[in-house]
């Protein structure tokens, strides 16, 4: 999905952006401990990295108490989910929605056999390939970790494969990571860019109980995938980098707060999430109030009409500073003195 990802700062070029609501990047990190880690690091660049990244795998197996032949170190998770798709190629595969877009493009460049089934109609026991991500995007739905064991156990030979790319944002949500040793069919995706704030850097990694299924994987991915100043960076992070984590609850209680000043104002309904970003029903068309929004107001938000299973009445944000709500409520509110 090269031109309809969530970040759509790339589009906001000449405007004056106050707010930027379309990404679901920790806004708050401590960007200066980052930047010192990769001054010390620098010199790594005039070298060739770690064809496998192999000491990041083993302190991310440490840092989950599992064995580094568990472990893919990844070029972000979008390409971990391409190296499954790869290795699953002309599978059928279940794709609950809404849901990432990534997993569909991946699947169909590989060309999958896809089957698009409702967030509550997932228990299906369908396919050889199924992907959930948790908390889900774009609508924040938690998957209850009992839910996720019964889709392994009712599909044994099915290989479920669940994204955690926000689950440092969603205290509900349960890690499955603890699972792997029990439920060979599952594999668990995370990223370290959107709770450490390093999206230019790309960076995740897939963890899976069966050890020959995650060789597999990795036999699809690309030599050196994960850059040099990565692998430093990742490997800092794991060992050090739990501080620099969000602050959830106390960002949770901005979200309510937010989600409660849009729920007042005529024509807005924000739909239930279990972590800080959130769907927005609108009796608008979100394309033009993007639009208005970014060129009027320097606010960005996330038309989320080209996500499978919405529409153009709805739209995603995230939860900002309590200022740069209160500027996106104010614009909403001018909106409708527009339109009405």
């Amino acid at each position: 999905m090269h031109n309809g990802h969530g970040d759509d700062i790339h589009h906001a070029k000449g405007v004056m952006l106050k707010a930027n609501f379309s990404t679901n990047v920790w806004y708050e990190a401590k960007k200066e401990i980052i930047r010192e880690v990769i001054t010390r690091h620098i010199d790594n660049i005039f070298h060739y990295p770690e064809p496998s990244a192999d000491t990041l795998r083993e302190e991310i197996a440490a840092y989950h108490g599992i064995h580094m032949e568990h472990v893919i170190a990844g070029n972000g998770s979008t390409e971990l989910f391409y190296a499954i798709a790869h290795h699953f190629a002309g599978m059928e595969t279940v794709i609950p929605v809404p849901s990432f877009a990534e997993y569909e493009d991946a699947c169909r460049l590989f060309k999958h056999r896809i089957s698009f089934v409702p967030l509550d109609e997932a228990d299906t026991t369908r396919g050889d390939l199924m992907f959930i991500c948790n908390p889900n995007n774009p609508n924040g739905h938690i998957w209850p970790r009992e839910q996720i064991i019964a889709l392994l156990e009712k599909s044994p030979k099915r290989t479920l494969v669940v994204d955690e790319s926000f689950i440092d944002f969603a205290p509900d949500a349960q890690s499955c990571i603890p699972l792997l040793l029990d439920y060979p069919n599952l594999l668990v995706v995370h990223s370290m860019t959107k709770n450490y704030a390093i999206p230019g850097l790309r960076l995740g990694y897939l963890a899976g109980g069966n050890t020959s299924l995650v060789q597999s994987i990795h036999e699809c991915q690309y030599p050196w995938s994960v850059n040099a100043l990565s692998i430093e960076v990742g490997k800092f992070l794991l060992r050090e980098g739990r501080p620099l984590l969000p602050d959830v609850s106390r960002l949770l209680e901005r979200k309510d707060r937010f989600t409660a000043a849009i729920a007042s104002i005529n024509g807005y309904t924000p739909l239930p999430s279990g972590t800080s970003f959130f769907l927005i029903k609108t009796i608008h068309d979100s394309r033009v109030l993007k639009d208005y929004l970014l060129e009027k107001r320097g606010l960005l938000i996330r038309d989320a009409s080209n996500f499978r299973g919405l529409d153009e009445h709805y739209f995603r944000v995230n939860t900002l500073t309590e200022e740069q709500n209160n500027l996106l409520t104010e614009a909403l509110e001018s909106f409708n003195r527009l339109k009405y």
